[in-house]
């Protein structure tokens, strides 16, 4: 995905069917200076660990964090160009064990840069049949080359048109999932308050469908289930709103809440955590409920204007620093405290 020309249901997937305000310009320049001299940056947060450095996104001209959900997306989507620096063909030659000349010929095209005029070299593309996915792409979202892949990837989404211009940020926010947009303090109380009626509603009607729970965990254990937990970004703004510390997943891929198999964060968990059960009986009506109350968590997003985001709840909950460590008795739970029943 270039900055100069690429483009930019239920929460809980079985795996077989699978699945604000400005900142100034000199702020978005220090951002970018500090980034080209190695900083931190997405890399780091890949992985949802904190580091010190603040997210440069907040420098944007539309405030966002950002936080790598592995998806691929941006080296499937759009046409355009990964620009290549000095350098940078030699490395990536070695790392695949080619000589350059061949790498040159079968992953390297010189073309005009539309922003300068001077011609460069980019990666190429795929097959047109391909999407323009990256050349360098094994299946669906690994990169050969991801130790080594050329600075233009490393470095986005902080890229100028992405941090200076609201168009360049919303063509990313459009391919990227971990692009989240910060709300101010007023949306996200509306949004929340509303949200916490919505799970009200959603728990009492559990409560008279009857399901049966066994507290046996297994539905958290996402690689034993075989599904996967969705969520909003709204839910999962809330969610490090009521328990923000956790210590780290105990499996890849798994909520950082699900300690030694019970929910450390049941009053802020998702509604995909809520609707769900193991007991067949119930199944058929409690996800047409939960089709019916998911719509109206849209409404709330719509009504409040609040930043639309859909995705893995874990991956949510690493981009929001949740799952670094820590015990409950550091952050006392603000639900529990506002009177919402676990």
């Amino acid at each position: 995905m270039s900055d100069t020309s690429r483009g930019t249901s239920s929460s809980r997937t079985s795996r077989s069917n699978s699945r604000v305000g400005r900142a100034s310009t000199s702020r978005a320049t220090r951002v970018r200076e500090r980034r080209a001299g190695g900083g931190s940056g997405a890399g780091a947060r890949a992985g949802g660990r904190m580091d010190e450095t603040p997210d440069e996104g907040l420098g944007g001209v539309v405030p966002f964090r950002f936080n790598c959900h592995r998806c691929g997306n941006c080296c499937t989507r759009g046409a355009g160009h990964v620009w290549l620096e000095e350098g940078e063909p030699e490395r990536l030659a070695r790392r695949l064990d080619m000589t350059l000349e061949a790498f040159l010929h079968l992953h390297v095209r010189t073309v005009q840069d539309p922003r300068t005029g001077a011609m460069r070299r980019s990666l190429r593309a795929g097959e047109p049949a391909a999407g323009g996915r990256c050349v360098l792409l094994e299946g669906t979202n690994h990169c050969s080359v991801y130790t080594d892949r050329p600075r233009h990837c490393g470095t986005f989404p902080y890229w100028p048109s992405v941090l200076d211009d609201e168009a360049g940020f919303e063509r990313a926010r459009a391919v990227c999932p971990g692009i989240a947009v910060q709300p101010d303090q007023a949306t996200r109380a509306a949004a929340f308050a509303r949200l916490a009626a919505l799970y009200r509603e959603v728990d009492e009607f559990i409560e008279r469908a009857n399901p049966v729970c066994i507290t046996r965990g297994v539905c958290c254990r996402f690689e034993d289930a075989g599904h996967e937990l969705y969520a909003t970004g709204l839910e999962a703004d809330y969610a490090a709103e009521c328990q923000p510390v956790a210590p780290p997943p105990e499996a890849a891929g798994r909520c950082p809440y699900h300690v030694r198999g019970r929910c450390t964060a049941r009053a802020g968990r998702p509604l995909g955590c809520r609707t769900y059960f193991c007991d067949t009986r119930t199944r058929s009506v409690l996800e047409e409920a939960h089709e019916h109350f998911l719509a109206e968590l849209r409404r709330i997003e719509l009504e409040t204007g609040y930043p639309v985001a859909y995705a893995r709840f874990p991956a949510l909950l690493a981009g929001r620093g949740v799952g670094s460590g820590g015990t409950r008795a550091e952050a006392p739970d603000p639900c529990r405290i506002a009177g919402e029943a676990p």
